[in-house]
């Protein structure tokens, strides 16, 4: 039963059984009878209307007089108070806290644990191989690169040929260091960058998870597909390519920073070279994520083995071979991660200098450049004379990389001979264009 205070107005409903007793307002205290609200009596008679308000009066009265003598207090209608309303927090789908984002984000995990049954088990095998990025306006698309293997058609594939690509997809994401695009890479940040006829873009920014290694934050891409259309629910999407996203300020950034500047050092033997420091150098702007997975897992199969068959070991340094100029930039950063491993695995010294010796030699084809490196320990091979050696081919690498195009060298007395000094006027003719062409280059990287 609904009743309003006869002094302030509050409402309060109270149990039926208790109309006509007396309650005390819960918001002004003022103690009144309990009646329903709109409540009229039976008569409309003027007259029986006073006489009925007199007794009331009368009434009201002797149970005030009465309540004071009680020790009952007088009954308090409760008030029901209105519970707030929740409301749902709105979230973007586009964004960090989104499904689809939320999908790549666990993908990267499952990258980073080598979860090969998850990431297995949400990869459209069909549509990753099938699929084509859309070339941007401005842009042409990827040339196919010297040597690099057609991709299969799904349908020319058995049942095992297709269980085998899956396989291979998904091992070239978990590719552990920093030369992989995804496993040793965590994402703090990232959102959906297009979404269009079933098809997702996710961007994260993603850092280092080994902090020592003190590299630069960068982007990794996720390329999500729905498997019901554009319209299909969160758990029907499925990815189709993961790889490395190079912002255009990266680009930049890489073609300012990607060569070093060499110098002159002399040996304890004497001997004068041009060296470089060591690091990780990336693979040439442009080329294909999968083309750059590719070349990686070409070196880590031609150093994994070191007593496989020579046979083996020969069709695989034959694909290396054949890369040419491209591979060159993977072969250099796999002699640097060697040869900075070496001091904490002594057990392993034996097989890294096997390791260090295949890459300098497949360098060498590759170039026709030679280096004081020299791995064998009967033959000189100290840390220091193989550290130098790599750093020599750092060097070659920053002062000739960019003109190399895949031919045998010409010889270059400015560049092969620190101590080169002409003492004839074709030599003196080589050595200036040379010394142009380095002052050039110098100043190009300067203004770059």
């Amino acid at each position: 039963m609904l009743i309003t205070c006869t002094s302030c107005g509050t409402q309060a409903k109270i149990p039926s059984s208790k109309e006509g007793a007396k309650v005390k307002c819960p918001s002004c205290g003022h103690i009144y009878v309990a009646r329903p609200r709109g409540a009229k009596g039976a008569s409309q008679d003027p007259t029986k209307m006073y006489i009925i308000g007199g007794a009331v009066v009368a009434m009201i009265l002797l149970v005030i007089v009465a309540s004071n003598t009680s020790d009952d207090p007088p009954y308090v209608a409760p008030v029901e108070e209105e519970k707030p309303k929740e409301t749902e927090v709105y979230v973007d789908p586009m964004s960090w806290d989104g499904p689809l984002v939320g999908l790549a984000r666990q993908l990267q995990e499952a990258a980073s644990t080598a979860d090969e049954a998850r990431l297995l088990t949400r990869l459209d095998a069909r549509s990753a191989l099938e699929y084509t990025p859309p070339v941007a306006e401005g842009e042409e698309p990827a040339a196919a690169e010297a040597g690099a293997e057609a991709a299969p058609n799904w349908e020319s594939l058995d049942e095992l040929g297709r269980i085998q690509w899956a396989s291979d997809y998904v091992a070239a994401v978990m590719t552990p260091g920093p030369e992989g695009a995804v496993a040793a890479w965590k994402p703090y940040d990232g959102s959906v960058v297009s979404l269009e006829d079933g098809i997702a873009v996710v961007h994260l920014r993603v850092q280092a998870r080994d902090m020592s290694l003190k590299l630069d934050d960068r982007w990794t891409r996720w390329v999500l597909k729905n498997l019901d259309g554009e319209s299909g629910a969160d758990d029907r999407w499925r990815w189709i390519r993961a790889e490395r996203y190079l912002s255009p300020e990266e680009l930049a950034a890489m073609g300012r920073r990607g060569r070093r500047k060499a110098e002159k050092k002399t040996l304890s033997d004497g001997s004068v070279v041009y060296e470089s420091e060591l690091r990780t150098i990336p693979y040439d702007l442009g080329m294909p994520a999968e083309e750059q997975q590719r070349l990686t897992a070409l070196i880590d199969r031609f150093v994994e083995d070191v007593d496989a068959p020579p046979r083996e070991t020969r069709v695989i340094r034959e694909q290396v071979i054949e890369a040419g100029k491209p591979i060159v930039p993977g072969l250099l950063t796999k002699m640097a991660s060697i040869v900075d491993q070496m001091p904490s695995r002594p057990d392993q010294d034996e097989d890294d200098r096997i390791r260090l010796n295949f890459l300098h030699e497949a360098l060498r084809d590759i170039t026709g450049h030679e280096t004081t490196f020299v791995v064998s320990e009967a033959m000189g091979g100290t840390q220091e004379r193989i550290k130098s050696g790599l750093k020599q081919w750092f060097a070659w690498y920053d002062r000739k990389y960019k003109r190399f195009d895949g031919l045998e060298e010409a010889g270059d007395p400015l560049m092969d001979d620190p101590d080169f000094a002409p003492k004839t006027k074709e030599e003196m003719r080589e050595y200036n264009r040379a010394l142009r062409e380095q002052m050039e280059e110098e100043r190009s990287r300067k203004n770059g």
